[in-house]
């Protein structure tokens, strides 16, 4: 006959085991992804992310039901936009959809993919992809599942017409960090400002210009002060979907495969949205009596060549081994 003492540890063993059993069938409790984005939770670039939330958390629940759950926490308000990265890296957040320009104290080099000649999946099959995921395992700790919110492009907004690259100088252009050395570099005079104070510089001839992705402007009021907008564009605004990699490793591989994935679609599904969305905002820029420049064929090459070397002068001088090879892989084949 068992003794009190002895049934007492049999009920405690027995209670144990069935404990583990249950972890084995899946009883434990889910993975959790907290995500932040460096846009406010309204802006056009943080509804990728939303979406690419929604669609990891449908297939989630219909194939591994109570092994994820993925949680948008917030954009700038919860952690300011510039040290959202760092965040990543020392693991206070899980996910976070940022910019290259946004890290470049920890990445200088991620600014160069502004001047990418390819889309997103032909980088994949050109090795970018492969580098860039390597950079990040080591600089952000964090595994790189792609870049959404591309085919933007940064553009010129005047308050007067130019018919030439050599027409900038002298003018005051509004830029944000990227664009100062190529603005230099034109001879022009770039100032700092937030895009919300460029309406009122315009107004009061504090700048005779402005550089910004066409889709944004309107948010700031821009339309109406802005009369010409300038051909072609230079530096592609691009975004990086970073994981903490300590994190990314502690996930199953079926739910790895299934983040990549949906990341992949992701990129996509934000190609063609935000081909829309500018081409609905020319078409109502003309409607509101912007009037388009576009620079002749000879001037418009110098405009991007002058961008370019800009650029790169500059980050090669803090990463030049991975800079040279950043600008080989991103570099179209003649």
């Amino acid at each position: 006959m068992l003794s009190a003492r002895n049934f007492k540890r049999i009920i405690l063993l027995t209670i144990g085991t069935l404990f583990l059993i249950g972890a084995g069938w899946g009883f434990a409790a889910p993975q959790t992804i907290n995500c932040i984005s460096a846009w406010p939770k309204t802006a056009f670039e943080t509804s990728n992310l939303l979406l690419f939330i929604e669609k990891v958390q449908k297939e989630a629940d219909q194939k591994y039901p109570g092994e994820l759950k993925i949680v948008f926490k917030g954009g700038p308000d919860v952690i300011h936009t510039n040290e959202q990265v760092e965040a990543l890296r020392t693991g206070l957040v899980d996910l976070v959809l940022s910019a290259p320009s946004y890290y470049v104290s920890i990445m200088p080099e991620g600014d160069l993919m502004s001047l990418t000649e390819m889309k997103p999946w032909e980088e994949k099959a050109a090795g970018v992809f492969d580098y860039l995921n390597e950079l990040h395992n080591k600089k952000v700790n964090a595994h790189y599942l792609g870049r959404p919110g591309t085919g933007v492009i940064f553009q010129l907004f005047l308050n007067k017409p130019i018919k030439t690259v050599a027409d900038l100088n002298g003018m005051k252009i509004r830029v944000s960090p990227t664009n100062v050395p190529f603005m230099k570099a034109v001879g022009a005079s770039p100032v700092q400002m937030p895009p919300s104070d460029v309406y009122t510089a315009m107004e009061r001839g504090v700048v005779d210009g402005y550089i910004l992705p066409a889709h944004t402007i309107r948010d700031f009021g821009l339309v109406k002060p802005s009369k010409y907008l300038v051909f072609p564009g230079a530096y592609q605004p691009c975004h990086s979907l970073l994981v903490n990699q300590d994190a990314w490793k502690k996930l199953p591989k079926h739910l790895q495969e299934l983040l990549a994935r949906q990341a992949d679609d992701m990129t996509r599904v934000a190609f063609d949205n935000i081909e829309k969305k500018i081409s609905e905002e020319y078409a109502s820029f003309k409607k509101e009596g912007m009037t388009f420049i576009e620079l002749p064929a000879a001037e418009a090459e110098k405009y991007k060549k002058i961008a370019r070397d800009a650029m790169y002068d500059v980050v090669s001088k803090k990463a030049p081994a991975e800079s040279e090879k950043i600008l080989k892989l991103i570099t179209k084949k003649k």
